[in-house]
């Protein structure tokens, strides 16, 4: 990428690059989800493969596009990055439900083995909402108040890994907070609601440090921004402003959706009791007498 001048929105999203590994994993992914569509027994909902596969969009965008072009030379980009690989990724791919498409189009005997393997204790433990959390915050805290944010500049491979690393956290925090897929013990809306406060805490952290400190954190951005003619400093306010505002716009949006979904599911709850207690028995008596 050309580093005279900082990038647009068009040219950030109109420079591609191809990388064999990404784009068959991608591939290979809408194929089988595609496929599984056509082989579910019952009707599969457009709404979800319209978000598995505008998941996997996302993750082309941040990997393929300028925008992991430019993400070495703008802390701005960068940031811009990881967030669609922790946040707006997972929850679409999260809520195209691809554990319960795959129980849908698969024979008794691998739904038996699916179910096996959602109840092994590992995986119990992975989708507590408690343990995604966790991992997420380790991961930003992590990544960007030691020197590992600096190597991943420096080493290709540990940049990659670093890719993979905040796509599969934000799976696993994701998943249940969602809880588009069956699973062994579903979070309460409660748990779910903990979890995602706790993430965006730390994503607020982080966006504040990089907004407010008053010198260039990261040295490799003082070079770069500097060959585009730009303020280092104010990039990396920009890229804390993006962690900071864009974390917790979406986590309140999270939020809003957990808290309605948690009222509709009450509110369905006390339907059936209504209906329940105006039911006649044969004692003449609603249905709920029995429970006074």
């Amino acid at each position: 990428m050309s580093l005279a001048s900082a990038p647009s929105l068009a040219r950030t999203l109109s420079e591609w690059t191809f990388d064999p590994v990404i784009v068959c994993a991608l591939v290979a992914s809408a194929l089988l989800y595609v496929l599984a569509v056509r082989r579910a027994r019952r009707r599969w909902p457009g709404t979800r493969s319209v978000s598995f596969l505008a998941g996997l969009a996302v993750v082309s965008v941040a990997l393929l596009s300028g925008v992991d072009g430019y993400a070495d030379s703008l802390l701005s980009i960068h940031m811009a990055q990881h967030m669609l690989l922790v946040i707006v990724a997972p929850v679409l791919l999260a809520w195209g439900a691809p554990v319960r498409l795959a129980l849908a189009a698969s024979p008794r005997r691998g739904r038996r083995r699916i179910a096996a393997v959602l109840h092994a204790a590992p995986v119990r433990a992975a989708l507590h909402p408690l343990v995604g959390s966790v991992v997420v915050c380790a991961l930003l805290l992590g990544t960007y108040f030691t020197g590992l944010f600096a190597l991943t500049l420096r080493n290709a491979t540990v940049h990659e890994l670093e890719h993979a690393a905040l796509l599969l956290c934000g799976l696993v925090l994701f998943v249940p907070l969602v809880a588009a897929d069956p699973l062994p013990r579903p979070p309460t809306a409660l748990a779910r609601l903990c979890s995602l406060t706790l993430v965006m805490t730390a994503m607020v952290v982080v966006g504040a440090v990089l907004s407010f400190q008053g010198s260039v954190r990261y040295a490799h951005y003082a070079a770069t921004a500097r060959a585009m003619h730009i303020s280092a400093l104010g990039d990396q306010q920009l890229g804390g402003v993006v962690m900071w505002f864009g974390g917790g716009l979406l986590g309140a949006v999270l939020t809003v959706a957990l808290v309605g979904e948690a009222l509709f599911v009450e509110e369905r709850r006390q339907r059936r009791r209504d209906l329940y207690a105006a039911v006649p028995t044969a004692s003449g008596r609603g249905g709920g007498a029995g429970l006074r």
